[in-house]
Formats: C-alpha cells, sequence, structure tokens
C-alpha cells in the first residue's frame, strides 16, 4: 500500500516534493497539497490531480494523508510541526528546523514523545559530490581547517523581504546548510563563533554574512552565504595534515592533493536530491528507525544561527548556547 502523503506550502520548492512524491518515489504517493494563494494552490492540485486544502489544519487532518511534508516559512515551522505531532503523523520538515533556538528547543522536546519521530530535510547531505566528499575525508589525515560558500542571486520571494512574516536572513535560511555540513562532515560540534553581517540588497534581514568558527576537534571553519550576487557558486576546501581537497556542490567535481599528486573526480552535481531524500524518509517510517537527519541535528544548526546573530550584534566572538 502507498504511503500518501501532503504537502504544506507548496510554492515553488514545494511543488518539487509535489512531483517527486508523484513519480520518483516507489510507495509513495501524494493525495494533498495546501498553498496560501489560492488560486494558484487550486490550479496546481488540479493539475497533479490531488485534493486542495486552503488551511493547513485541513491536511493534516486528511484521513487520506499518512505523512506530512512542511515548506513554509520558516516562521511557521514550529506551530506546524507541533499540529503534525499531535496529530501522531510522521513529518519531513524543511530547514531550518524552527525560526529561532527556543522553538528548536521546544521541538525537541515534543519530539522524544511523538509516535514517529521528525525528520528534517538538510538536502545537501544527499548531493552526490558531497557523498563523495565524506568518502574521501579520512584521506586528508586531521583536517585544520573547512571552508564552505554558498553565492546566490538576491532573493525573488516576497516574504524574505516582509519583516511580518521573515525571522531571520541568509544565516538562518541558507546558513543552516553549511552548519550542518560542516558537523555531518567533521564529525565535530561548533564551540565559538564570531560572525559579520549586512543588508545589501535585502531592507530586512541579512544578505550576506562571513563567519569564523572553532570546532570541538580544534577544526577551523570559515563560513560565507553571499545572496546579492548575480551569479551563483557552491565552494567547499579542506585542509588536512595528510592532503586537501576541493569541490564544488553546484556544478560537479572534487579534486584531492596528497603530496605531489592530485586525483580528480568528475561527480555530478545535477541528480536531483529529494527524490532519495524522500525514499530515506519513507524507509525510516516503515522501519520504525531513527532518521538520517534528526532534530538533535536541527537544534544544533540552531545553536550556530543564535550565536552568529549574537556574535554580530557584539562585534564579539561567542560561545555557543547548548545546554
Amino acid at each position: 500500500m502507498n504511503f500518501r502523503i501532503g504537502i504544506v506550502g507548496a510554492g515553488a520548492h514545494g511543488e518539487r516534493y509535489v512531483r517527486h512524491g508523484l513519480r520518483d518515489v516507489p510507495g509513495m504517493t501524494v493525495t494533498a497539497l495546501c498553498r496560501r494563494q489560492e488560486k494558484p494552490g487550486r490550479a496546481l492540485a488540479e493539475q497533479h490531480g490531488v485534493r486542495y486544502h486552503p488551511e493547513a489544519a485541513g491536511l493534516i487532518a486528511d484521513p487520506e494523508v499518512d505523512g506530512v511534508v512542511i515548506c513554509t516559512p520558516p516562521s511557521t515551522h514550529f506551530s506546524l510541526a507541533d499540529q503534525v505531532i499531535a496529530a501522531g503523523k510522521p513529518l519531513l520538515l524543511e530547514k531550518p528546523m524552527t525560526g529561532n533556538l527556543d522553538e528548536a528547543r521546544r521541538l525537541v522536546a515534543l519530539d522524544a514523545a511523538a509516535k514517529s519521530p521528525l525528520m528534517l530535510g538538510q538536502s545537501l547531505r544527499w548531493n552526490p559530490v558531497l557523498l563523495k566528499v565524506r568518502e574521501l575525508w579520512p584521506r586528508l589525515g586531521q583536517v585544520r581547517m573547512v571552508r564552505l560558500a554558498q553565492r546566490l542571486a538576491p532573493t525573488s520571494l516576497a516574504w524574505q523581504k516582509d519583516a511580518a512574516q521573515t525571522v531571520g536572513g541568509s544565516v538562518l535560511l541558507t546558513g543552516v546548510h553549511i552548519f550542518d555540513l560542516a558537523r555531518w562532515l567533521t564529525g565535530a560540534e561548533f564551540i565559538t563563533v564570531n560572525s559579520r553581517q549586512e543588508k545589501i540588497h535585502n531592507p530586512v534581514v541579512e544578505d550576506f554574512f562571513l563567519a569564523r568558527a572553532q570546532l570541538s576537534d580544534g577544526c577551523w571553519a570559515s563560513l560565507e552565504v553571499s545572496k546579492f550576487t548575480q551569479s551563483r557558486a557552491c565552494i567547499l576546501e579542506a585542509v588536512g595534515d595528510k592532503g586537501q581537497l576541493s569541490a564544488d556542490y553546484l556544478k560537479g567535481g572534487v579534486a584531492l592533493k596528497c603530496g605531489n599528486e592530485e586525483e580528480r573526480f568528475e561527480v555530478s552535481a545535477r541528480v536531483p536530491t529529494l527524490p532519495v531524500v524522500l525514499q530515506d524518509w519513507l524507509d525510516a517510517v516503515r522501519a520504525k528507525t531513527t532518521p538520517p537527519v534528526t532534530v538533535h541535528d536541527g537544534l544544533a544548526t540552531l545553536q550556530v544561527v543564535d550565536a552568529c546573530y549574537r556574535s554580530a550584534v557584539s562585534g564579539a566572538e561567542v560561545a555557543l548556547n547548548t545546554d
């Protein structure tokens, strides 16, 4: 029997979940979607042959929805996740897990008592280039420095420029990707952060930030998100005692240097990650196992977000609040 899912927040990104959930995941189908704008929401539902719900509560309560995917702005994540957990349904929650650290801590407590643990959609963990990087990582020896940067065009989403809807800028919305990657690749935790931020094209929240962080294994991390350039780049570099590597996880390709030898791996980054994310979620739900990305991973990234914002206010390095 198919696992029937509903998508809350079927905008540009949520519609990708609709398409992949209908076509690309054996044992899964989509039966409903919810979108705030009723006219495009109903049109999308009709296009894909699924039911339209004008309100998230109706979709969550729908008896023909077995599991829920939430793709709404982060300011709504805690409230919606609370409703899904209360309904006893499996949940795939897009990053960032919540809009702030306090909500993240509360969601960890709710998840501990949930019928099915929620999974967080940190999709870059399924990027083929980054999977190759993780495979090669032990060949670097002790990694002393990691650099992660994402450079993107200014946002076209109105809610990200609306103070009534957005609760953070590049640190919260995109930074969580690279914070999670640093933890996933190194196996270490952030202990201090020193961050600076600017509003360049977005008048409401930061669209540029730089951060320097120290991890619990002694590794230093350089972190950057630029959302003001008419170009794109996703860069990873790592330097270890035995070698160094560089990767382009937007276009593809990994280079590993050890001594005078250099190896290149032509790995494509153009492979859609959402089908694999959905498949791994489905597998965890059916096997009743811990999902690949948990609320504790989400909490860890929100601790880094909080530290970045506190550092920008103070103008100094700050320690993470990990209690």
